[in-house]
């Protein structure tokens, strides 16, 4: 008994320690935070065996997640479903008692099932959300009304409207509108962000007083997705994006905007929900990168080529009447996003502007730019002769190198021209295996805050 005693008091010393990531704010890394971001989601609601729509190789592809509490106290976290034209079409609370892990499998949520959790208010015989031995359980009086979901927890108006909303098509819960963009396939597509809360809410974070009356500021989840497609034979997954909050009153001093500054944000610098607090930096989040370097390979062994998953910020609110849902058959005002610059390398260093019209002869290209990743978010193979890419196709004319990728754009929102963003790259031979992995950081939108980035000068 004594050594079991000793052994478990050594764990949560350990924990203890764990829990103090060496962590810097303004730079993305894998430390618990305040924030998680799923960059992009994709779910096929086609029948098993179907191949509905002209988009046949995304046919079984699912996605699943983990939020973890890296704390031996209990913590709610916010889920939110964000269309790729980034309107919210669903949220819901998910209940982690000390050290806990929710897996969630977005099959699932697109048939009407959401996670079953509970605090101990609802929850008197730990039975719904068990504790461990050095695990703390609380109660959470907010989650009264909302917690433990009853599957299936979607009526079939909700379901209906989450299935048309990421598939582009119209949502009655809308008035009729659509809010993302219609591949024609019946994928649902979307990215998902995860916010530690207070309390159990029905808010989304694009409402005003989320920040003040319902988000928290610790930085205690931590969290995994992974894509799986039954129709390709491959699965790949990656860790969550990471964005760790200021703590209010730290007073910590570090590098903000163009120079040295501090911690808490204050108004003008960039936060990763700046959009929907006017820049005013209340929901205290660390911004994202602009500019990105990654690998590519479009052959040899990697038969499949090379995907980039990229997601990226409108800076506009999602809210009607001038940045919500809108008359199917358009996109939203703010469509399609540009970029500064992306440049292909060889593995002899030879540099080519990509995803410029072709006869464009200066560097940066004057009204001659494609626009390659339109959305906030999506799935973009650099296959020459790809097919199903919302955009223009931004392939690399040579079979191996890397890319150079300023994201940066004007949109007539906040922050302009700075735009934060983030790339996964994934590599695959048909059939056989799948790898992914962020793109490498060149920057971040706290040091760029006012600036367009660094254009190469590629002849």
């Amino acid at each position: 008994m004594k050594q079991k005693i000793t052994l478990c008091l050594a764990l949560v010393g350990l924990l203890a320690l764990g829990g103090q990531a060496i962590a810097e704010i303004g730079t993305i890394d894998e430390v618990p935070a305040a924030t998680l971001l799923l960059p992009y989601f994709a779910v096929d609601l086609n029948p098993p065996g179907s191949s509905t729509g002209p988009v046949t190789n995304n046919t079984g592809i699912t996605t699943l997640f983990s939020i973890n509490n890296a704390s031996a106290t209990a913590v709610l976290a916010h889920v939110t479903l964000w269309t790729d034209e980034s309107i919210p079409t669903l949220d819901f609370d998910v209940y982690l008692p000390g050290y806990d892990v929710q897996t969630i499998n977005l099959t699932d949520i697109f048939n009407g099932n959401l996670p079953v959790t509970a605090s101990a208010g609802q929850d008197s015989g730990d039975l719904i959300s068990p504790k461990g031995a050095i695990s703390q359980d609380i109660n959470f009086a907010s989650c009264q009304p909302f917690l433990p979901f009853h599957n299936p927890a979607l009526n079939a108006t909700l379901l209906a409207h989450i299935r048309a909303a990421h598939t582009g098509g119209p949502s009655t819960v809308f008035g009729g509108r659509c809010s993302g963009f219609n591949y024609g396939d019946n994928v649902a597509r979307g990215y998902i962000t995860v916010d530690a809360s207070v309390q159990c809410n029905l808010d989304f974070p694009n409402i005003s007083g989320y920040f003040t009356r319902d988000a928290s500021f610790q930085n205690v989840l931590w969290g995994d997705y992974f894509y799986i497609n039954v129709g390709q034979n491959f699965a790949s997954g990656s860790p969550l994006v990471h964005i760790e909050a200021c703590q209010p009153g730290d007073g910590y001093i570090g590098y903000v905007g163009n120079g040295a500054g501090h911690c808490p944000f204050v108004p003008g610098n960039y936060t990763f929900y700046g959009r929907y607090v006017s820049g005013a930096g209340t929901d205290q989040r660390e911004p994202l990168a602009t500019t990105f370097a990654t690998r590519y390979l479009n052959g040899g062994v990697f038969d499949g080529g090379t995907d980039l998953v990229v997601w990226r910020d409108s800076k506009t609110n999602g809210l009607a009447p001038s940045f919500g849902p809108f008359a199917c058959g358009s996109n939203a005002p703010w469509f399609p996003l540009n970029q500064q610059q992306v440049v292909a390398f060889d593995e002899s260093e030879h540099p080519t502007q990509i995803c410029i019209a072709a006869g464009s002869n200066v560097s940066p290209p004057l009204n001659t730019t494609e626009t390659c990743f339109p959305l906030e978010t999506q799935d973009v193979s650099l296959a020459s002769n790809a097919t199903g890419n919302p955009g223009d196709n931004p392939s690399p004319p040579y079979p191996f190198g890397w890319l150079y990728l300023n994201l940066n754009t004007t949109t007539g929102g906040v922050f302009d021209p700075t735009a934060q963003a983030w790339v996964w790259t994934h590599m695959s031979a048909n059939g056989r295996f799948d790898v992914g992995f962020p793109a490498v950081q060149l920057d971040n939108a706290l040091f760029t805050n006012g600036t367009s980035g660094v254009t190469l000068p590629v002849p």
